[in-house]
């Protein structure tokens, strides 16, 4: 009963706090300082990553992880520092592996450094170390776009990148998660997503927005899964992510997918060879 008490004290919390206009201007200024736009910022120390030659196999990754055999420090736009210890455990990914497929494979030289360190405050086999989960995870992920940018991976595929951790990765101290959003139409928002960026080269702010109006739509595609959420609920969390953009259609998320029957989610397969 004490359980339920607290649960609920904590629900309420998360979501009496709506934001204010100044809280949404904040967002869009700091998601405005990057990497790309002030490089002089932007530094590792002690960089190459450095791994004990000792493999360890993690259940259901694909990857092989490696822990670190030194500590990486890492100085983002904002010129604050993000420290993976030794022994954090990394695969040099970080990219979920159902969007593999769509972003390619995360496994380049020049994304490392940042996996890394993103993966000291978000990966699995981490969640004892001194910095998981040791701050937003929103900014944790910008974190992940800054680190990539500063190791040399080109803005759109740094954004690319970004936005499939943004959808797909993990979140923690926040009233909902994509996690229980079936695979399909995630996939489908990570490609809507990925077009936008290769047509549009938007800003970081700009990308967010986006990113928060996708997570809307799947949210609104399945009501059954987010029964606790309303509209208002949606709304807020789009402004918070960024300015308000007309409404547009998103062909990804509407035409061609899989067919829906009495809740079952089916795989259709010629469609995913098509668009993957």
């Amino acid at each position: 009963m004490q359980r339920s008490s607290l649960a609920g004290a904590a629900f309420l919390a998360l979501t009496a706090c709506a934001p204010t206009m100044k809280d949404v201007e904040e967002v869009r200024a700091l998601s405005e300082i990057t990497c790309a736009q002030r490089p002089g910022n932007c530094a590792y120390e002690n960089s190459p990553v450095k791994v004990v030659d000792r493999p360890v196999t993690l259940p259901k990754r694909p990857y092989q992880f490696f822990p670190l055999a030194e500590p990486l420090r890492f100085i983002d736009a904002r010129t604050k520092t993000w420290f993976a210890p030794p022994g954090t455990l990394t695969d040099g990914a970080s990219i979920p592996a159902i969007f593999v497929a769509i972003v390619g494979q995360p496994t380049a030289p020049e994304y490392v450094n940042a996996a890394a360190i993103h993966d000291a405050y978000c990966g699995i086999g981490n969640e004892g170390g001194a910095n998981f989960h040791n701050g937003r995870w929103e900014d944790v992920h910008r974190m992940f776009y800054d680190a990539l940018v500063a190791s040399g991976t080109p803005d759109q595929r740094a954004k690319i990148m970004f936005a499939a951790v943004w959808l797909g990765g993990p979140r923690w101290n926040f009233h909902y998660s994509l996690d229980q959003v079936p695979t399909v139409p995630k996939q489908r928002a990570m490609r809507a997503a990925k077009r936008y960026i290769e047509e549009r080269d938007p800003s970081l702010a700009e990308l967010e927005a986006r990113l928060w109006r996708l997570e809307r739509l799947l949210i609104r595609e399945h009501p059954g899964l987010f029964p606790f959420m309303n509209p208002d609920d949606v709304e807020r969390d789009v402004e918070l992510g960024g300015r308000e953009e007309p409404e547009q259609e998103y062909p990804e998320l509407e035409d061609g997918g899989p067919t829906y029957e009495n809740g079952d989610y089916g795989y259709d397969e010629e469609y995913m060879r098509d668009q993957l």
